[in-house]
């Protein structure tokens, strides 16, 4: 199942890790606030963090192949192109088992894609969405 959140030309402020918990913070065109919880972090990557951050698309997949495998591949570091073959071969396998994992319910792959700014990918156990405010 793919999910978009409520999140098209929201501005992302910012993030606090605690544990295996992600919490992100955003403020919305009209006013309100929403704050997304990723629960049991397996992995989370983003580039380009600054001020001004509006995020285009925030999806979330789970339960279907993750369509952007590329974005998935982000998250787990690939060997050193001159690793032996083993290492290529384990590095393989975990990017199998991580596919096989968000196929089966178990994580979740989540994509934010900017306007500008930061761009994020992560995979976790659980992703909840709370609007505040104005229009909530």
């Amino acid at each position: 199942m793919v999910e978009e959140l409520p999140l098209h030309d929201a501005t992302f402020d910012g993030l606090v890790m605690q544990g295996k918990n992600c919490r992100m913070f955003f403020s919305r065109s009209d006013g309100s606030g929403c704050e997304v919880l990723l629960n049991g972090v397996d992995a989370l990557q983003m580039d380009d963090f600054r001020e001004g951050n509006i995020v285009v698309y925030f999806g979330t997949t789970t339960r279907q192949h993750p369509g952007r495998l590329n974005d998935l591949a982000r998250l787990y570091t690939p060997p050193h192109p001159s690793a032996a073959a083993e290492y290529h071969e384990a590095h393989a396998g975990l990017l199998d088992r991580k596919v096989d994992a968000v196929i089966s319910g178990e994580l979740v792959f989540v994509e934010m894609s900017p306007a500008i700014g930061a761009d994020l990918v992560a995979t976790c156990a659980q992703v909840s969405c709370r609007v505040h405010g104005v229009g909530s």
